[in-house]
């Protein structure tokens, strides 16, 4: 997922340099993209050997060099940072006042835990005004926000959650 942790790649975060590397659903911005990253010293295809579904056609790999040059524009990744630092704040802060469980995750790409199975509930109630998460686990509500996404944005989601866990109290 480009970006979304915060860095271009989440192993720049650990310290890490993998020798291969997928990426996928993010790298063409909602259009079918996939790409298959190796070190030379591991890599045992050449040019044109491995092709696929998701592999380059014009129109996928146009929206795939779009994305990138968003992400990589300059301070897109640092607002993206900024951003998922509020989100994150904003969800201890509701965790803590319905008494929940830890926040999960880094930048945009972030998990609350619930003190009970509501998840589905919550998700239901939520899409109903507008505001989209799911729960991978009844447990756990996940959040994915846009990374163009703004502070304002943020807060209103958070109002939008606060509300509906009154709500639903």
């Amino acid at each position: 997922m480009c970006g979304r942790t915060g860095t271009l790649f989440a192993h720049e975060q650990y310290g890490v340099a993998p020798d291969i590397m997928t990426l996928g659903k993010g790298l063409g911005g909602g259009v079918p993209l996939s790409a298959l990253l190796a070190k030379q010293s591991c890599s045992c295809f050449d040019y044109g050997d491995q092709g696929g579904t998701f592999g380059g056609n014009p129109l996928a790999v146009s929206a795939g060099v779009a994305v990138m040059r968003t992400l990589l524009s300059e301070g897109f990744l640092q607002a993206s940072r900024r951003f998922g630092a509020q989100l994150a704040e904003g969800l201890s802060a509701i965790s803590k006042e319905f008494d929940l469980g830890e926040v999960r995750g880094k930048g945009a790409l972030l998990a609350l835990e619930l003190d009970s199975n509501a998840g589905p509930e919550i998700v239901a109630a939520a899409r109903d005004k507008g505001l989209l998460l799911n729960a991978p686990r009844p447990h756990c509500l996940r959040f994915m926000p846009a990374l163009n996404g703004t502070a304002v944005e943020i807060d209103e989601g958070l109002g939008l959650l606060r509300q509906i866990l009154k709500e639903l109290q």
